[in-house]
């Protein structure tokens, strides 16, 4: 598995990665990580939780000095390169995880030179799309065209972003809709009759958000003043937010808890799991709050859409929201139609046992780890087979 970031470095795609990988092992496939070496303190080598995972020489980033990391970059392009080529009898297949600069890396190593298969999954779409990211970087176009006509599968996790690889030329029969995976607790929530706390668990950046939800509780605590917000995660923008909340005078009512290691532990005690996303692929935010029977508010985009059971090309009138099979929806960027669907859970305590644990019954249905995991090996079989 190729993917640019890993653990100590966690996001969406890396969590993801960490997940597969143990699984796949778990099953009695022998999976390696290949990732950025971007933090001079961890070790080159090492295995977590099962996995092992190699980092490839960046100079670190170039320790994070500003307008250098593009060195680092080039560096772990080319030490990527050279090591998927030294390496190549220990591996059948690449599994690169998001399409950016490193599936360009993998692709040109495993198909013009190799001969080997290789796989892509697509980490987000819409506004910060794979597709709009990989043409940031220099080149980025051509790599672009390149995957195009090389790459022999791709996997999406939202119905936006095969149509969006699908409009720039990739045939639609080598594209697979693979979700992400969850583990699934063994018990959901078990009592539905009050709500205290309100949770979101994001990074804190412009993509997710944050902004919207803070400026809806401001309309949501006028009416509702029992009510707690915790935020759950790091990011560049937790100055601003927190002195937003200072400007909009919910301070009181808003707990910014960093990063936490047992985030079950938050989500068990809290009562309404909130999305207020610009941009997702398939959020595993939203994957974990709904496994664990949290009743879901979320913007109306791709991959949240298809978690909630919401059919395709639905819209949603300005300052309002929508009743799902599996939970709640709102416009992006729409503050009063999210303060209206907070209250409206906060009010209806039937409603929200009903999609609380609807929402539940949906993941474990559809999305738990185990039956992700063996959806790629049916894929990797295929690959295999194709290449003989």
């Amino acid at each position: 598995m190729v993917i640019s970031q890993f653990h100590p470095i966690i996001g969406g795609a890396e969590r993801q990665a960490q997940f597969l990988a143990q699984k796949l092992i778990e099953k009695g496939l022998q999976v390696k990580v290949v990732t950025g070496w971007w933090k001079l303190r961890t070790p080159r080598k090492e295995t977590i939780n099962g996995v092992k995972v190699f980092r490839n020489f960046c100079c670190w980033g170039l320790f994070g000095i500003r307008g250098m990391r593009f060195l680092g970059v080039f560096f772990y392009a080319i030490s990527l390169g050279i090591y998927l080529l030294t390496n190549r009898k220990e591996y059948d297949i690449i599994h690169v995880h998001q399409v950016l600069y490193p599936a360009f890396i993998s692709t040109f190593i495993a198909k013009g030179i190799l001969k080997k298969p290789v796989l892509a999954k697509m980490g987000c779409s819409g506004l910060t799309s794979d597709i709009r990211n990989l043409k940031r970087f220099p080149f980025g176009s051509l790599q672009l065209r390149y995957l195009i006509k090389k790459l022999d599968y791709l996997v999406t996790v939202n119905n936006e972003g095969g149509e969006e690889f699908h409009a720039l030329g990739y045939p639609s029969g080598r594209i697979l809709s693979i979700p992400n995976g969850v583990a699934l607790p063994s018990d959901g929530k078990g009592k539905y009759d009050q709500v205290l706390f309100v949770i979101t668990t994001v990074r804190l950046d412009k993509q997710k958000g944050i902004d919207i939800l803070l400026k809806a509780w401001a309309g949501v605590v006028t009416h509702e003043n029992n009510l707690n917000l915790l935020i759950i995660g790091k990011g560049p923008h937790e100055r601003e937010l927190k002195d937003l909340c200072q400007s909009l005078g919910i301070s009181d009512s808003v707990k910014f808890m960093g990063e936490v290691i047992q985030v079950e532990e938050q989500l068990k005690k809290s009562d309404i799991f909130v999305l207020a996303s610009r941009a997702e692929g398939m959020s595993n935010s939203l994957l974990e709050a709904m496994s664990h029977g949290l009743t879901c508010i979320a913007t109306n985009i791709s991959g949240n859409a298809e978690l909630m059971g919401m059919g395709e090309n639905s819209r949603i009138p300005k300052g309002n929201f929508t009743a799902t099979p599996n939970g709640l929806l709102f416009q992006p960027e729409d503050i009063d139609g999210l303060t209206k669907a907070i209250l409206f859970l906060v009010r209806n305590p039937k409603k929200r046992e009903n999609l609380g644990r609807s929402g539940r019954q949906y993941i474990q249905k559809n999305f738990s780890i185990d039956l992700v995991a063996e959806k790629y090996i049916t894929l990797y079989q295929r690959m295999l087979n194709r290449k003989s």
